[in-house]
């Protein structure tokens, strides 16, 4: 074992060397030990994008659903970096598409961040939750419109996405769109019904988030689209600088 907690299987995964894995395996490696961030070789493996690797440790009982330090599984793992091979692999053998990480997120959280449509329908055929939210409230719908992710955004709102959803802060999708300057997601979400003037919990809309960050094109969107305009009369673009 390494000073990073790492042990020989670690490396030979890390390596995707799968002879040594496999020589290792058959002289008793631990298949489940952890490295100081709480991974086992599956989780390496399956950041590696090991198909061969993650198929050999399962069937010497790797740990399916095992979390490292951050509560992430090797789906979670797999979601991250659009892996879909692995993810079907990991599923295959029981992998749970609901399990949270440290931050509440599941693998569909994570894909929705990474705009991996793959993933996403992947999880969706084995009963992800689509409106899970994490520690903050947020479902993958906010995440994807937070970051512009309008692939995955259209995904999650035509498999039963509650697009008016409020996150802790009462903060919808279109508000986190129209605060972040993602005018396609903004487009997107107003063509899918998203309430305009959903207030959040400082009674503040998604047209005045807009004003307020001087996206004249969005507020310009919003306002086409028939969002109360009585909560920003009175000042204007150059007032607020």
């Amino acid at each position: 074992m390494n000073q990073d907690g790492e042990t020989p299987l670690h490396l030979a995964a890390l390596q995707d060397n799968i002879e040594i894995v496999e020589l290792l395996l058959s002289h008793g490696a631990d298949v489940n030990e952890k490295n100081s961030k709480g991974e086992t070789p599956l989780h390496i493996a399956a950041l590696q994008n090991s198909k061969e690797t993650v198929e050999l440790l399962i069937s010497h009982g790797a740990l399916i659903n095992e979390k490292d330090g951050d509560g992430e599984t090797a789906l979670c793992n797999a979601a991250e970096l659009n892996c879909k091979e692995i993810a079907e692999i990991l599923i295959a053998h029981g992998a749970d598409v609901n399990q949270t990480n440290i931050d509440g997120e599941t693998a569909l959280h994570l894909a929705a961040e990474q705009n991996s449509k793959d993933i996403a329908e992947l999880l969706f055929s084995h009963g992800v939750y689509i409106n899970a939210k994490n520690i903050d409230g947020e479902t993958p719908l906010h995440l994807a419109a937070l970051q512009n992710k309008t692939e995955i955004v259209e995904f999650i709102l035509t498999h039963g996405a509650y697009i008016n959803e409020e996150d802790n802060d009462g903060r919808t999708a279109l508000y986190n769109a129209a605060e972040q300057n993602c005018k396609e997601a903004v487009e997107l979400l107003i063509s899918y019904g998203a309430d305009i003037d959903e207030e959040n919990n400082d009674g503040r809309t998604a047209l005045y988030i807009a004003k307020e960050n001087q996206n004249k094109e969005i507020v310009d969107l919003l306002i086409s689209h028939g969002a109360d305009t009585s909560e920003i009369s009175g000042f204007s673009f150059c007032s607020i600088l």
